[in-house]
This record gives C-alpha cells, structure tokens and sequence, in this order.
C-alpha cells in the first residue's frame, strides 16, 4: 500500500515483487522476500551472519533537501522475547560523503512481535542525500529478521492549529512527548488511527488515571480552545474524560476545564473538550483522564489535539465551537417536536454532528441554547448547515433578537428548500434592532412524522448577511445600506425597491439608473433615496437572485416614517438631489385641471356630433409657495432655474398624492411694497409629467469639506476619480 509523501517506491517501501532495492551493510545476509507483514503479504526477510548488530539499508541513496526535516519509519519483527532493534537516517553530500547520522530510540519487544522504529531530523546544510538502515541487535547466528512498511519522507504537517507538533500528535517516533504520572504505564502500539502508531496507557490499579503531554504550548487568555484525541478503550463503559490544565506564566495551575466521555471498546472515537482559557493563562495541558475499574485496563490515544478553535471553525462565527460543529456535546441546541444528539453517521466539518429525530408531534425547531451578544443597528447572518438524508428538505430559519431583559424584541424568518441528500446552506441576515443585547437562531422543520430525521453542522452566526439599513438623510431623502450582495455569488443579481403601504414595489433610483438587476461588483452598496414619500410608513427590500435559477434571497427593512412639516413641502430635481429646498405651501391651494383631448364633428344628416377622443391629459395648476429670508428665495430659484423635472413631496396632512411636475412661468411677488421685506409669494404654473429616468448626480448634503474629510491628503480623498464630476458626486474617490 503507497504512503503519502513516501520518497520510496512502493516494492522498496513493501517488498511486495522483490528486495531489489534493499541490501547487506553490517552482519547481515540472505535477503529475501518473506511472507505477511504490516504492509500487503510480503516483507523483508534477512539472516544475522553472528550474534551482535546487524545492519540493511537502501540500495539507493535517496535525494533530500538541505534545511528539511524528514521522517522514517519501519516495522520490524523482533523474532525474540527482548529482541532490540532501531532505524537510522544517514545523511550524505553530493560527492557521497557521511555527513552525520540521526538515530531513533532503541526498540525492545517484550515477546515476538512487529514494532515501529522511526527517526526524525534535519537534513544538514550540504546534504543532497539520505540512507535509511535498519538495524538490529541479533542474539545468535542465522537468526533472522523481517521489516516492512517503509517509509522516508518530509514530516507531515499536524492537524489544523494544532499547537502540538506532528510527532507530538502522532507518537510515529516515540512516547517521549507524553507522560502517565498518575496510575498508569505508558508505551506504543501498532495500531494508529491516522498513520501507524498509537499511544497505550494500563492502569495500575482501579482509579484515576493521567496522561497528558510534557511540554505546554503557550495560550493567550480570553481565547477559546479544543482538547481533542482518538481514543480506544480495552474495556466497555469506562469513563473518559478530556481536559484541559490552565496554567499562569510562573507555571502556576489555574484551573481545569474537563469534558466526560464514554467511548466505545472495538473503535476510535474523538473525545473532545472545549473551553476558554481563563483570565492570566499562558500555556495549558490537554489531559487524558480515564477512570480504571481494576489494575490493567488498556486505552490506546492517537491524533492528539490542542488548538485555537478560530483556526478550526468559520472565521468571524461569533457562536462558541461547540454550537457550530457540535464536537463536544449536543448542549449548544435546544431541541423541541423531537430528539437531538451528537452523531457521527452524517458529517459535513469535524467528528460530529446535531442528529434531530422528530417525535411526531408537530413541528420540530432547534434553537441556540444560550443567545450570543450583539452589537445594535449591525447587520447579522445565520447560515446553518442542514441535510435531510430523505424526505422533503424544507426549513424556516430564524433569528429572535433580544433585549437586555432576555425579551424578544423582533423575530424574522426565511423559508428554504432544496434537495434530498446534499448539504443546504440558507444564508439568512437581519439587522440588530436599537434595543437588541442578545441574539437566538433557530431552525423550524414543518408537519413532520415520528421519526423524521434531519441532521445540522457547520452552523455560522456573525457579522454580514443581506440586509439594508435604512435612516434619515438630508435633502428630504433616505440613507440606504445595502451589505451582503455578494452573499448568493459573484454571478447573481440584485434589485432594490421601496415598498409603499398597499404592497407596491417601486425600484430605488441609483447612480446611473433604477436599482434593477444589478451585477454584484461588491458585498457593499450605498444610494439616498430622494423618492420617499413623508408621513407614511415606508419600508424597502433588496432581492438578489442566481440568472440561471430559481433561488434567491431578500431582505425587507423595518418600516420608516420621514418626518416633515404641515405646511412645507420638498421640491427635489431627483436627478440632481442637491437642487432640493423645502418651502412653505401658500394660498390658495392648486386647483386642479386635467384638459380634455377632443373633436366634435358634425356629420350631415344627424342631428349629434361625432366625438374623438384621446386620454385626458395630466394635472395643470397652480402652486403657491411662501419664503421669508433671503437664504430660502434663492434656495427656491437654485432648484428652479435649471428647468428639470421635479418630485413635489407635499406635506404630511395633505391628501395631495406626491407628482413628477414640469414648472412652467414662475412669479416671485413681494408681499408688501416696502423694499426692506424679503417675504416672497411665489406662483409656479405646474404640469404632471412621468417619472424621469436616468441616475442620481451628488447629494445636497456634500460638499468640499466632505471630500477634505475623505482623507489625510486631496491625492486619498480623490483618489480613483477621473473627472471633477465624480468627485463632486462622491461615486469614487471618498
């Protein structure tokens, strides 16, 4: 069987065609291909010409890099009660020269039998080659020897974060990073969970057990970590826990956090725990802690593990890791309508799991056991990882936010579908409500039977997600902050409405056009919309949407009301925004007229006409404005003199619904004939006209020193801006 990484070929690693590439050094002789082993159904066979050591290597040198540390390994029967043995690496220079040697630990087996015998180093600085030799101590002559499983390559890399090094996590060398100072002896085994060799603690009498590693790796407090190893137990229904030892820069034990297990005999299981390092901690133990029930009890540990959990989980997850992947227990969920436990028959991250078996009684929901902080007006996502292995695979996820008090203060929710079998993602976001302290997540799976089972991993809850943030602007408009556009994909599309109170959908005018099947250039977008009527309660929806689909995700914002005065009314150029001036509506009111378009024609012979007509035409009429100071008549002509069309947003009490007009003949007339007053009275001949189309330029409220604040220096705060126009509408450069 090839091992990765394996700088041997498969027949010199396996001998399973010849001993080609092997051969006698010192003491030894008769190489041949043997018969079982650790490796496929040969190995290699050699005799000891006398007692004393014996020696085989490679037949070829193999090439190494200088500065690399390597491994090797090999099982080698020790044919004897006693009998030693131990492997050698050799390094050499490009001229073939010994350089130096790296000798792994001295093998002794108790009775015959296949041990590992394994040697780490680093090549020196000139090697260009390396030897492996096996070497045994034999105890007479012709005795004869076997090896097989062979191995020389760069050491492996450890586990994700561990903070253990690989031989560390392994043992593939030796024990000599692990200690058993309570009740137990330690030594190795054949019989490794990730490669070839194992751990093995006995007890020596019934009670407590320790085993835990030598050296600490340094921690930073305040940091969550995991404590995690394979374990193997000799005998059924023995307790074990996993801890981890916290300990002050002085060496000083703080305090344990310990998780209880009880792993099953016949198979490796992952028994993990989970804490925070504690205030002042600088290094830590993971502890593996049986507890015997009589003198001689085994457990074997492999793949030992002691790392940050934000190197394991999804980064910015502000759920502990227990929550997200379920890898010590089944406690971060609260299940109801059903069963939940941690499973290990279907995983997408980790060992584990949340396995969810309806009861039948209705609908089954998971939620987060104990709500997560957050931070208020932030957008959230929650993104549960979900797969039904049958049946339909719908689901409602769900975010309740709530106050200091622990009382909801708003709930939102997603439906999702998709298939059977395949892991469903829904990533759902929700802005934090002023008021919100906390957040709770939760799935609903609908009308289930009894014993439907849906399983969870992989779960995210932070910081994202697709939502808009909606607030106040100047010039009469509404601010709006759109995140998460890139949520669904780079390749989907997404359109921004405002949302009136009968249900109506009216896209939000942008940059350069309506907000309609936008491509996802970003995961930010930031538009006022001049466009929202005062007085009534307004809200405002993103969609984004896959083109070559049907899935799609939404957010609607909460409703917002924009205040404003009884008696003023907005004239805004909507295109030009920073044209727009609030002024004071005067008497008498328009008077409406819609114009007829008609001809009356007599025909001979009938005594009534012959009437074609048209449509009628939009509203005509009269406005009357009233300004007081110098500042608000030349504010109203600044708006006026340009011509363009303009969205009359009338005050909050009137019935009057909000027009597009096209202002015609405008009269500013002095209120009385003494030249020292500025009250103006203002008639404005209107016409109704559509709604213009085109983009948003600039904003009323930017100006010079918004683009001075952009940045230290005017080369930042106009940067990426190719003309004056795009730094005055703030597209680019701030």
């Amino acid at each position: 069987m090839s091992i990765a990484g394996n700088l041997l070929s498969d027949n010199v690693s396996s001998m399973e065609t010849d001993v080609s590439g092997w051969t006698a050094l010192v003491n030894a002789g008769n190489l041949a291909k043997g018969t079982g082993g650790t490796d496929g159904s040969a190995n290699l066979l050699w005799k000891a010409t006398a007692a004393g050591d014996c020696q085989v290597g490679l037949v070829t040198r193999v090439a190494v890099t200088p500065g690399s540390t390597y491994l090797s390994f090999a099982s080698i029967w020790g044919p004897v009660n006693g009998a030693q043995s131990r492997l050698e690496i050799r390094w050499y220079n490009s001229g073939g020269t010994l350089l130096s040697t790296v000798q792994g630990p001295l093998v002794t087996v108790a009775t015959p039998q296949w041990a590992q015998n394994a040697a780490s180093g680093v090549a020196p600085a000139t090697a260009a080659t390396a030897l492996v030799v096996l070497r045994a101590t034999a105890t007479a002559a012709a005795q004869t020897w076997f090896a097989d499983r062979v191995f020389l390559g760069l050491m492996p890399s450890p586990a994700t974060g561990n903070l253990f090094d690989f031989l560390t996590q392994s043992v593939e060398v030796d024990g000599s990073a692990w200690t058993a100072p309570v009740n137990a002896s330690m030594s190795l085994m054949l019989n490794g969970v990730e490669w070839f060799q194992a751990l093995r603690a006995t007890s020596v009498a019934a009670g407590d057990v320790q085993v835990y590693n030598a050296n600490r790796p340094a921690v930073a407090a305040g940091t969550e970590y995991i404590g995690y190893a394979m374990v193997q137990p000799s005998t059924s229904g023995l307790t074990q826990k996993v801890e981890l030892w916290w300990y002050d820069s002085g060496g000083t034990k703080l305090s344990e956090s310990s998780a209880t297990w009880i792993p099953a005999t016949g198979a490796w299981t992952r028994c993990a725990v989970i804490a925070t390092a504690p205030a002042g901690a600088a290094s830590a133990r993971l502890v593996l802690r049986p507890t015997a029930t009589a003198a001689s009890q085994q457990w074997a540990y492999d793949k030992m593990v002691l790392a940050p959990t934000s190197a394991l989980g999804q980064a910015g997850n502000i759920l502990g890791y227990n929550a997200a992947d379920i890898e010590q227990d089944a406690s971060g969920w609260t299940v109801t309508g059903g069963v939940g436990s941690q499973s290990t028959a279907v995983v997408y991250n980790g060992a584990y799991a949340l396995k969810m078996v309806a009861d039948g009684t209705g609908d089954m929901e998971v939620s987060l056991t104990v709500p997560v902080p957050v931070t208020p007006k932030m957008g959230y996502r929650f993104t549960p990882g979900l797969i039904r292995p049958a049946g339909a695979a719908n689901y409602t996820t769900r975010i309740d936010w709530l106050d200091a008090s622990g009382t909801v203060v708003r709930t939102r929710s997603q439906d999702w579908g998709g298939s059977t079998g395949f892991w469903l993602y829904g990533p759902m976001g929700d802005l934090a409500p002023s008021n919100a302290a906390t957040m709770r997540v939760a799935v609903v799976f609908e009308s289930l039977s009894a014993g439907d089972t849906w399983y969870m991993d992989n779960v995210y809850a932070g910081l994202g997600g697709l939502t808009v943030l909606a607030v106040p602007a100047g010039g009469g408009g509404v601010s709006l902050t759109v995140r998460g556009l890139t949520t669904g994909g780079p390749s989907w599309k997404w359109t921004l409405s405002r949302l009136g109170a009968d249900g109506s959908a009216t896209p939000v005018r942008g940059w350069t056009a309506d907000l309609v099947e936008q491509a996802t250039t970003g995961d930010v977008a930031v538009v006022t919309d001049y466009e929202a009527p005062l007085g009534i309660p307004v809200a405002w929806r993103v969609r984004s949407h896959d083109p070559a689909g049907s899935a799609s995700i939404s957010y609607t914002t909460d409703p917002l009301t924009l205040t404003g005065e009884v008696t003023d009314a907005w004239l805004t150029d909507v295109q030009l925004p920073a044209r727009s001036v609030a002024a004071t509506v005067g008497v008498p009111l328009p008077d409406w007229q819609r114009s007829a378009r008609q001809g009356a024609y007599s025909v001979k012979g009938r005594p009534r006409p012959v009437v074609i007509s048209d449509v009628r035409s939009s509203r005509t009429g009269t406005l009357s404005l009233v300004t007081e100071t110098e500042e608000e008549r030349d504010a109203l002509w600044w708006v006026l003199e340009t011509g363009n069309t303009l969205l009359i947003k009338w005050p909050v009490n009137f019935t009057e619904p909000d027009m597009y007009v096209q202002v015609a003949d405008v009269t500013e007339a002095h209120i009385t004939a003494n030249a020292e007053h500025s009250d103006r009275t203002w008639t404005l001949a209107l016409t109704e006209v559509d709604r213009p189309i085109g983009g948003i330029i600039g904003s009323p409220d930017r100006t010079w020193q918004t683009v001075k604040d952009a940045g230290p220096d005017w080369s930042t705060a106009v940067g990426g801006a190719t003309t004056w126009l795009d730094v005055f509408t703030g597209v680019v450069g701030s």
